[in-house]
């Protein structure tokens, strides 16, 4: 045999061998496993033992938290929180106020009022005080009424109101924050006033003595606070008292609206947050 066929018939005899080494065997020796037989019709399954508990699922693992993570949220306190509405800057609630107020009257062209009194009020919420406030009025006599006389001659039937005392209802259902020359903000609160007590005119006093007149009032106004303890306001109250300035003329209701300009002080001085 040439050295060519040689090699040839050995290359081909290689794969057959390690096929032969790589490949096991079948032993036909044992049975095959029996196959299941399927269920005839209307025959009953084995009965099932209800006594032995049945077989529970494995319990699900926990979530993993992903590393990197600062904290979960269960780390976050109440405080810090962010809020939709954010708590306010000032608070009134059970506090005491001291009002100096200056007042002017705006709706009488014959005899202008000027007038100061003082504001007592305690706070039962932050939205809602009472208040005690007494005014005294120096009533000004203008060059209109020389000119109405005149000219129309005509008899000025005004009320010249001097003092009064009044019990109000105050509330503040509106509050808010403004930036004062962009370099501080500033809280401020919208208010509505109303109450009842007694109003003093010329006819309260000789000859008449007719005493204090039954007043009702209105009105409302803004409050700045630049400190926790100070406020500026700025108001317009009316107030309706019934009076007969002139014997032969019928007694009418009578209407003063006036200006006020006052500074409030609060006690005590600061006050501490209380989260609802």
């Amino acid at each position: 045999m040439r050295p060519t066929h040689a090699m040839a018939a050995l290359l081909l005899a290689l794969p057959v061998t390690i096929l032969a080494q790589e490949m096991p065997g079948i032993d036909l020796t044992k049975p095959p496993p029996p196959k299941e037989q399927p269920r005839k019709p209307g025959e009953e399954l084995p009965p099932v033992d209800l006594s032995k508990p049945a077989p529970q699922a494995p319990p699900a693992a926990a979530p993993k938290e992903e590393k990197g993570a600062p904290f979960s949220e269960n780390d976050v306190a109440l405080g810090d929180l962010v809020k939709a509405v954010q708590r306010k800057g000032f608070l009134k609630r059970g506090r005491f106020e001291v009002a100096p107020i200056f007042s002017l009257s705006v709706n009488d062209a014959f005899y202008q009022k000027f007038g100061g009194g003082l504001r007592l009020a305690y706070s039962l919420q932050d939205s809602f005080a009472v208040a005690v406030r007494g005014t005294y009025f120096t009533p000004y006599r203008t060059d209109n009424v020389r000119e109405g006389k005149l000219a129309f001659q005509s008899q000025l039937l005004s009320s010249q109101v001097y003092g009064m005392a009044m019990v109000d209802g105050i509330w503040s259902p509106i509050y808010g924050k403004s930036s004062f020359l962009d370099r501080s903000i500033v809280h401020f609160d919208l208010y509505l006033a109303a109450g009842f007590g007694l109003v003093w005119s010329d006819t309260s006093g000789a000859p008449r003595n007719e005493g204090p007149h039954l007043a009702a009032d209105l009105g409302g106004g803004v409050r700045f606070y630049p400190k926790e303890w100070m406020a500026f306001e700025l108001g317009l109250m009316a107030t309706l008292y019934p009076d007969q300035p002139v014997v032969s003329v019928p007694g009418t209701i009578q209407t003063v609206f006036v200006a006020n300009i006052g500074v409030s002080f609060f006690f005590p001085t600061t006050f501490e947050y209380v989260y609802p």
